[in-house]
């Protein structure tokens, strides 16, 4: 009895240990579960992170939409946006008219809003604006989708420039040109949308120069629609994947 009273406490002295593994196998198991549903948790937040990386930029009465990265800056701008053709010989009579017709919004890639200046040339982050326009009685009848390259730059006569230094010294109009016109596209979206989609390098004083633009009139060519970005040639090479999605992403629905 001695004998097996002494095995059967040995036995359940072997037994106890079983139950202590047990207990710590629940404990790890809850450890895991924990563990789990953090990564889970964290996943989440990272596509949640991931799907605000861009930014709406919106005038619902003109029906136009884009999207810029998040990290960019934007802000609505006091109109009217004078640059290229438009600030020619404008009267301050017809500036005052302009103001009250347009809608204008600065976009800036870089950490702090430049409200000075619409476009940049030389800058090392890509600047510029999206603009409406409700285009003046005089404007919207003589106004033609060949006009809308010129809107900035005078492209015409850029080419016309450029192909007479080329005729003039080949070799050097063609190593260093003064112009280059990269993308020339006709766009059209819903709606009668129209327009062009440009691309072109500007040789000015501060150096190269690259300046991406959409120009659209709508169906009845009573309102501008555009999109333009300007920075150093550099500049634009590092950053053309972004420029080029916020380009895609212009949209035009106009009210009816």
């Amino acid at each position: 009895m001695t004998g097996r009273t002494r095995l059967s406490g040995a036995s359940e002295r072997a037994k106890s240990p079983m139950i202590v593994h047990s207990s710590a196998a629940g404990t790890l198991r809850g450890f895991v579960a924990l563990a789990v549903s953090a990564l889970l948790a964290a996943l989440v937040l990272l596509l949640g992170c991931g799907s605000a990386r861009y930014q709406y930029v919106t005038n619902k009465d003109a029906g136009t939409f884009l999207k810029i990265p998040s990290s960019w800056q934007h802000q609505p701008m006091p109109g009217p946006a004078f640059v290229g053709i438009d600030a020619r010989n404008i009267s301050p009579e017809a500036a005052r008219t302009l103001a009250s017709r347009e809608w204008v919004v600065g976009i800036d890639a870089a950490s702090r809003f430049d409200d000075k200046n619409l476009l940049l040339p030389d800058a090392a982050q890509p600047k510029g604006f999206v603009q409406v326009r409700q285009l003046l009685p005089e404007e919207a009848a003589t106004l033609s989708t060949n006009d809308l390259r010129n809107q900035l730059v005078s492209i015409d006569q850029e080419i016309q420039a450029q192909e007479v230094a080329v005729r003039q010294d080949p070799q050097r109009a063609r190593l260093a040109p003064e112009f280059l016109l990269l993308v020339d596209d006709p766009v059209h979206q819903g709606g009668g949308v129209h327009g062009v989609h440009l691309v072109y390098q500007l040789h000015l004083g501060t150096g190269l120069v690259t300046v991406d633009q959409t120009s659209l009139l709508d169906r009845d060519q009573t309102r501008l629609y555009q999109l333009v970005f300007a920075c150093s040639s550099w500049c634009y090479d590092r950053h053309r994947a972004e420029i080029q999605k916020v380009q895609t992403s212009f949209t035009i629905k106009p009210i009816t």
